[in-house]
């Protein structure tokens, strides 16, 4: 009997298989069985809003940092697993989560079972990955290209006098520099400050992580840098690889070692499938009821985990119409730890972050939603690769926090700006402006004109205020933790995870999965689920989306906020960047769709930036972006 054999996850309905199989229960594999883990392209912190239709369609389901660690923890226990492949295809690779899976790694390997790795090449987050296995082949013609960091940080300003536009900004504190690719052609020296010492932590702990995994001095490691990139035949003499070859001999490898009969599992620990009887002709409307059938409610004790990703900004939830993901969007935030707070099979909350920061209201207003929270359950925050400014603001009230080591947080400070486009509209293209105001401060924010002397001092009056209070959340938040005097921490200074821990301003070194445990156990809890909030939707709910009917919106992720970061592949980028540079945007669009990725990364945050700044007027960003490779 054949059947199709549909996965459901915890977002609903999460992938439609792409074999058919026995409708019968599937033996036991015969002989040893290694977990294969594939990583192509970067881990996703969480699941997109839309990732059960995405599903849906393509047949997989979006890789999460979390959703990898899991797999990696449940194959350790797991008597007919024995081993681990991991096969890296240009895995860009972020540190913090090098770290967090090196550590899922060392965990598994301390079982006794090994981690073996196949690459063509790898770069410096790919090799320091690949450094948590055992054993490490290189493809023949392979290269290791672990060079260093190289950190670019873009300025504008040349750009904006070309077209016409005159950036007018201010900031408080003297190592808040996030505007400074606007007003200034190079860093200024406390900006060329704080890069160095967050290089240095950074430089630092990927040597070691690569050092350690394979089992080589750090100067023996900086010394394999600096004479980078490195050929095959070089690496594996500097002991970095352990075996030179193809995929095919890499395989027989592990026929060798495991037996000829060695199975590669490559869909691990993917639960709740649905099958359905291809025979039968009511197959379809038995398919139907199963993916519109809720998923039972566990009775188990939850530990709430929220997501506060990407930039910071008011109002809903709103998955960018430019694609990528959304926005950590304050009402829906808010809505969230309500929720968390309110339910009583929730015992403890972890909040996730990892965000640049944004909008300064925004961040308050997270801020007291997660105060609330934490009055009545235990709160605690993991970092991840980014919590900065507006990042560190919402991380604050929680009564622990985890950073990695390579976590960039702190930027403690408030800038405040706008764009003048004058020159813009009459000299370059002609057009003219004519403004008709009521109210001596209605033109506060006008594009047409900078700020007047009485203006300027009265956005200054208000930026300090935001600054005080984003001082006194700090101290209320962790006065008594602070291992020196707030001014030395803020004015903009940025820290990697380490340097914050040293600092005061985290409590400990760790990734998601220990501020996990770290809660459950502050809970009391051994036997418990994990309970993403808000709720992704069911299929049910997708459905009646789709055939026009009214949702639930108790975790309402509808679309009022300010839009996220756009992608510059889809049509709609022209408008978007016409909508801040005018006519001017057919000039630099060309250019911009041709940067690299974290290149254009960077660039899309300063558009962001200036997104917020227009519709909010002072924000918490970042004191710079920067792409390090």
């Amino acid at each position: 009997m054949r059947t199709l054999t549909l996965r459901r996850g915890p977002l609903g309905l999460t992938a439609i298989a792409l074999a058919v199989s026995v409708l019968a229960a599937s033996p036991a594999l015969a002989g040893k069985s290694l977990m294969r883990l594939v990583f192509d392209k970067p881990l996703l912190e969480s699941s997109p809003p839309d990732a059960a239709l995405m599903a849906l369609f393509t047949g997989e389901q979006p890789k999460t940092l979390y959703s990898v660690v899991k797999k990696i923890e449940a194959a350790q226990t797991d008597s007919k697993i024995d081993g681990i492949v991991m096969i890296l295809e240009n895995a860009g690779m972020p540190l913090a989560h090098v770290e967090e899976l090196t550590r899922a790694f060392n965990k598994f390997r301390s079982s006794g079972k090994k981690v073996y790795c196949y690459t063509d090449y790898a770069g410096n987050g790919a090799f320091a990955l690949a450094s948590a296995a055992d054993h490490i082949t290189l493809a023949e013609n392979g290269d290791l290209e672990i060079m260093g960091l190289n950190a670019q940080l873009w300025y504008y300003r040349g750009l904006l006098e070309k077209i016409g536009v005159q950036a007018d900004m201010l900031h408080c504190g003297a190592y808040k520099s996030a505007l400074e690719p606007y007003t200034r052609d190079e860093p200024s020296p406390e900006a060329a400050e704080n890069v160095d010492w967050l290089l240095d932590g950074i430089y630092n702990r990927w040597i070691q992580i690569m050092a350690d995994g394979r089992h080589v001095s750090a100067d023996q490691m900086r010394d394999a840098v600096n004479h980078a990139p490195l050929r095959a035949e070089e690496a594996k003499n500097r002991k970095l690889i352990d075996a030179i070859g193809s995929y095919e001999s890499f395989a027989e490898m592990l026929r060798d070692e495991y037996g000829s009969d060695v199975k590669l599992v490559k869909k691990y620990n993917e639960k709740n499938e649905l099958e359905v009887d291809l025979q039968n002709p009511f197959a379809f409307f038995d398919l139907l009821t199963q993916l519109m059938t809720p998923k039972p409610e566990s009775k188990k004790p939850a530990i709430g985990l929220i997501y506060i990703e990407g930039g910071i900004v008011t109002g809903r939830n709103e998955p960018s119409p430019f694609g990528g993901g959304a926005s950590a969007a304050s009402t829906t935030l808010r809505k969230a730890f309500d929720v968390a707070r309110r339910d009583d099979a929730i015992k403890a909350v972890v909040v996730r972050i990892n965000s640049p920061g944004g909008s300064a209201l925004a961040s308050d207003i997270i801020w007291k939603a997660i105060r609330r929270c934490a009055e009545k359950k235990p709160v605690i925050a993991s970092m991840g690769s980014v919590a900065g400014s507006g990042g560190y603001y919402v991380a604050i009230p929680a009564e622990t926090i985890f950073a990695e080591d390579c976590t960039i947080t702190g930027s403690i400070g408030v800038v405040g700006g706008k764009f003048v486009w004058h020159e813009l509209w009459t000299d370059k293209l002609g057009a003219n402006v004519v403004e008709f105001n009521r109210g001596e401060r209605s033109g506060l924010m006008s594009p047409n004109h900078a700020w007047t002397d009485s203006e300027r001092d009265s956005m200054q009056k208000m930026m300090n205020s935001i600054y005080t209070q984003f001082r006194d959340r700090v101290m209320t938040s962790r006065g008594g933790k602070l291992k020196a005097d707030l001014d030395q921490l803020a004015g903009g200074r940025v820290f990697t995870g380490q340097q914050a821990l040293e600092r005061g301003l985290v409590d400990r070194i760790g990734g998601l999965i220990d501020a996990i445990e770290f809660a459950a156990n502050r809970a009391g809890e051994t036997d418990y689920d994990v309970v993403t909030l808000p709720k992704q939707d069911e299929f049910a709910e997708i459905f009646a989306a789709l055939s026009g009917q009214d949702r639930e919106d108790e975790y309402d992720i509808g679309a009022t906020g300010p839009a996220t970061l756009f992608r510059a592949s889809t049509p709609a980028f022209n408008n978007a960047l016409s909508a801040y540079l005018g006519d001017a945007a057919g000039l630099v669009s060309p250019a911009i769709r041709q940067l690299a990725p974290d290149q254009y990364d960077v660039f899309m945050s300063g558009l962001q930036n200036m997104a917020i700044l227009n519709s909010e007027k002072a924000g918490c960003f970042m004191p710079f972006y920067m792409s390090v490779r």
